[in-house]
């Protein structure tokens, strides 16, 4: 009765005991883990797909950042492009400025002169209109000059015959020029007074062809 009595006391202890752990016995004894191979599988399954819900939220943080760092780099070129074309507007304005004023400066400077009223026309004693016929002055016989002015004389009695044109007068510009560059070679020579005296005539005979159109008129 007594050894019944202990059976008993020993099955109520344990079915009141709070910590029941499954145990199963291996090859080698009793296990101590607290496990059954059936539990461990449900484990490895549940931390396997936290690690797949773990990794499936770290690609959709990493997609977010894609796509912010997208939305952030067509802000910057959006801006971008706005700003170079604020800048190319800005330097249209400023040359369209610009063209402005140059035409108002323009507008505002007197009209010039056509070189047929700067330089005079010779005078009769010097140039005669009817046979073409020059006088020259004498610090313009030197040979260094005389291919230019038989050009020159041939040309004035063609233009007096046959009437002046554009030919003749650029014919007559042309070599007036020349002889003017080879009189600046001698200004020492001639001296001031006659180097601006022969500057005169040299331009006002540059201008004979336009002077003779303009009395055709």
């Amino acid at each position: 009765m007594q050894r019944y009595c202990l059976i008993l006391t020993v099955l109520t202890v344990a079915l009141s005991s709070t910590d029941c752990q499954a145990q199963w016995y291996g090859r080698w004894g009793r296990a101590t883990q607290g496990t059954t191979p059936y539990s461990a599988a449900v484990n490895s399954q549940a931390a396997m797909a936290m690690a797949r819900g773990a990794a499936a939220a770290n690609y959709a943080r990493a997609e977010i950042s894609n796509e912010q760092a997208r939305s952030l780099y067509l802000q910057n070129e959006a801006a971008f492009i706005q700003m170079r074309r604020e800048n190319r507007d800005a330097i249209d304005a400023r040359n369209e400025q610009r063209k402005q004023q140059q035409k108002e400066k323009a507008a505002s400077r007197p009209t010039p002169k056509p070189v047929s009223e700067i330089f005079p026309p010779l005078s009769s004693d010097q140039l005669d209109p009817v046979s073409g016929t020059i006088h020259w002055p004498d610090y313009l016989m030197d040979k260094e000059y005389a291919a230019d002015r038989k050009i020159i004389e041939d040309t004035l009695r063609t233009q007096a015959e046959f009437h002046p044109n554009d030919r003749t007068t650029k014919i007559i510009y042309d070599a007036a020029v020349r002889m003017m560059h080879t009189q600046s070679r001698h200004y020492a020579d001639l001296g001031p007074e006659n180097y601006a005296n022969c500057r005169r005539f040299l331009h006002s005979l540059s201008v004979e062809g336009n002077h003779a159109q303009e009395k055709m008129k």
